[in-house]
């Protein structure tokens, strides 16, 4: 629910924002005449549906509401995505509590000192943003593996499965890359990852995972064991590539190289069995640094909230 309310000459706030005050998002209303809002200024990410030829199918995705983003990814940061799902559905949600040493931890995870290198910190966000990409556009029945916390965490960038008449009907498995270097991360780095998990080299860890995702939703499955011995892999799983790209990658064209070998890579099932998302940053790691800096000064203002 978006909800719309009179606070005088609020300049200095964000259009659309999550209230502290109930956990909704709210558009503000600046002296007594409304800003000018885009429809999608209420979605942190828009996204664009594609599909190129029998390669793969996904979106484009634009930062259409940077404050909101930070918001959410805050939150995130803090543990807090139960809250950020029910923001995401338009739902009701109450403010959170934020504990002083949850909000320094998420404040330790974006501070980079002088030896650091800025890959792991974006990595992380980048997640984040995936994660929030994919419940945009998430179907009835799929339950998202909560983000990582933990930068540079190995395992699954991230893993989303959709459960019908009590069955798990397919298993996404997700890798994100934030970098600077598409073409060849996707060539070096995703494929072999693609290539291994579909050959069923890592099916353990995928079921474990599966498992536990299912086991925090029983109602979804009428018996949990069943739902997982009765998952047909082959052709249940799904792979889902997430990639900061150029500017020359957003046209069909572009696409088309970007993503070049993913129908040799994934060869069996359909086009929606290779999922592509992509997103155009200019000066990524600068833009990075600037938004490290808006979270960390948005989660700073949680110590002063009297849900503290």
């Amino acid at each position: 629910m978006l909800i719309q309310c009179e606070v005088g000459n609020c300049s200095c706030l964000p259009r659309i924002s999550v209230c502290s005050g109930c956990g909704r998002v709210h558009r503000y209303i600046g002296s007594g005449n409304e800003y000018n809002v885009s429809v999608h200024d209420d979605k942190p990410i828009t996204l664009t549906s594609f599909t190129s030829g029998t390669l793969c199918q996904g979106h484009v995705w634009q930062i259409t509401n940077e404050d909101l983003l930070v918001d959410l990814v805050a939150n995130l940061l803090m543990g807090k995505q139960l809250h950020v799902e029910k923001i995401l559905a338009s739902a009701s949600a109450r403010p959170p509590r934020h504990r002083e040493n949850v909000i320094n931890d998420a404040i330790q995870k974006l501070t980079l000192d002088g030896s650091d290198t800025p890959y792991h910190r974006d990595g992380l966000l980048f997640q984040m943003f995936s994660w929030i990409a994919a419940h945009t556009v998430k179907c009835e029945g799929s339950i998202i593996k909560a983000p990582h916390l933990v930068p540079a965490h190995k395992g699954f960038d991230g893993l989303q499965i959709t459960v019908k008449d009590g069955l798990v009907k397919d298993v996404v498995i997700f890798e994100d890359k934030a970098t600077d270097n598409p073409r060849d991360t996707i060539r070096e780095q995703v494929w072999p990852e693609f290539k291994e998990f579909n050959a069923g080299r890592r099916e353990s860890e995928l079921q474990q995972e599966v498992t536990t995702l299912l086991s925090m939703k029983l109602d979804a499955v009428h018996d949990l064991e069943e739902a997982i011995e009765t998952i047909f892999w082959e052709q249940s799983r799904k792979f889902r590539v997430a990639i900061t790209a150029d500017k020359s990658h957003l046209n069909d064209e572009g696409k088309a190289r970007l993503f070049k070998g993913y129908d040799k890579i994934i060869s069996n099932g359909t086009v929606d069995f290779r999922k592509a998302e992509l997103v155009h940053i200019s000066n990524l790691r600068t833009w990075m640094q600037q938004f490290s800096e808006k979270t960390i000064k948005k989660l700073n203002t949680y110590r002063i909230n009297n849900n503290v």
